[in-house]
């Protein structure tokens, strides 16, 4: 099949979107300075006064009535700047952005912080480091944005039995690295697309995929997913990209 014949990631991205949720910070006064972090997602934010500490408060995320998860405020810090560093580090792990990332799957993104865009990859990421095996694809748009993520990635390999395939405009030539399939894109197929795959080990609770799309220069919008169905689809398509590319 060839890569075009099946959903594109922008279909794919539509598609993995779910149910509206809702996020309902609780404090003496609304968190003003956690605002910009949660407005980046497609989701609503209500306010309810509590008569406590500001320091107590806390904030819980809803789809309809479910609940799905809280944070408490002693965290916020981390939404507003959160870690980066790589997937096993615990300070990106344990992060309250990394939960909420996880909390907000399948509610769309936009984003114009490129490193708030990667520790929103980290949820992926350390999904496949703990798992450490099956496949992960990673598209940098171009390889020159992977030299920047080259330790992230020779750590990845040499620590798992994780099978990682890379793809990336041919604008700098990475040096081999163990473990890691590298696909130049010459004809740009990915060129517009950020996108981070697990396939759980064939595992459907573990999969789990980063799709993002850059509409204008450094903005994306995008969905964090753990549908297994659509997962699947987007490995089958980076596979087939990948044959075609050779």
């Amino acid at each position: 099949m060839a890569a075009e014949d099946g959903p594109s990631p922008r279909e794919l991205r539509e598609r993995a979107r779910g149910p509206a949720k809702t996020i309902t910070t609780f404090g003496p006064e609304a968190y003003d300075d956690i605002e910009a972090a949660l407005d980046r997602f497609d989701v609503d934010v209500v306010h309810e006064s509590l008569p406590i500490p500001e320091s107590s408060g806390y904030l819980v995320v809803k789809r309809g009535e479910e609940y799905l998860g809280a944070i408490s405020a002693a965290a916020f810090g981390e939404l507003r700047d959160p870690p980066a560093g790589a997937p096993w580090d615990a300070s990106t792990r344990e992060s309250a952005y990394r939960e909420l990332v996880a909390l907000l799957s399948g509610s769309s993104f936009e984003m114009d912080d490129r490193r708030r865009l990667v520790a929103t990859a980290r949820e992926v990421e350390d999904r496949a480091w703990r798992t450490g095996r099956g496949s992960l694809a990673v598209t940098f748009q171009s390889l020159s944005a992977f030299e920047g993520q080259l330790p992230v990635y020779d750590r990845l390999a040499a620590g798992t039995d994780l099978s990682i395939t890379v793809f990336g405009k041919p604008d700098w030539e990475p040096p081999a690295v163990d473990g890691v399939d590298i696909h130049r894109d010459e004809a740009g197929a990915l060129a517009d697309f950020w996108v981070v795959a697990f396939d759980g080990a064939g595992e459907d609770e573990d999969k789990c995929a980063l799709i993002a799309e850059e509409v204008e220069p450094g903005s994306y919008v995008g969905v964090v997913t753990y549908d297994p169905s659509v997962v699947d689809d987007v490995t089958a398509h980076l596979r087939d990209v990948a044959a075609s590319t050779g």
